[in-house]
């Protein structure tokens, strides 16, 4: 691709990747100080574009990843956004997310692919995975491990919880089973 001179340009903008998520809030300003507390997310300066009263655009890098936020329209349904985070302690992220109001849904549970995993449901309904890697697993032991009762009963732990939480978090006359 080139530019009106002729010259080459990127796919993505300096600075951008190819795959940027989007997190839309009812209060995309309380969510961003909320991912500040909990995962030391930083605002882009400059990048929030205010629409009235309501954040129409903003940014924030989170984990080295720009993600792109802004406020639902109020007749909008909810759009929690599902998100996976390596951090580096997950029961301390996880304390630190309900001490911040977050809800767990999933407490730490050792997997078998050598992750340690726990969920949360933010103030503002987003669900997040939160992931540590406590071990590099050799593909030939992964089948093996998965075989083992206390993998298996793990992996239907964190199913469980998931399907739990997803049933609660249906909308009102939502009667899917």
């Amino acid at each position: 691709m080139s530019d009106a001179r002729g010259e080459p340009v990127s796919v993505t903008p300096a600075g951008a990747s190819r795959v940027a998520p989007w997190i839309i809030s009812r209060d995309t300003v309380a969510e961003i100080e909320f991912l500040g507390a909990v995962f030391d997310a930083v605002e882009a300066a400059g990048a929030r574009i205010m629409n009235g009263d309501r954040v129409g655009h903003a940014e924030i890098d989170l984990a080295g990843m720009t993600v792109l936020m802004f406020d639902a329209d109020p007749a909008w349904p909810p759009t929690p956004a599902h998100m996976r985070l390596y951090v580096e302690d997950v029961q301390r992220t996880l304390r630190a997310a309900t001490e911040r109001g977050a809800r767990a849904v999933t407490e730490p549970t050792e997997l078998a692919f050598g992750d340690v995993v726990a969920r949360f449901r933010d103030p503002q309904g987003h669900l997040w995975w939160i992931h540590q890697h406590v071990e590099d697993v050799d593909p030939a032991e992964l089948g093996q491990r998965f075989q083992q009762e206390a993998a298996v009963k793990a992996m239907l732990y964190v199913g469980d919880t998931l399907n739990q939480d997803m049933a609660r978090s249906r909308p009102a006359g939502d009667a899917r089973g």
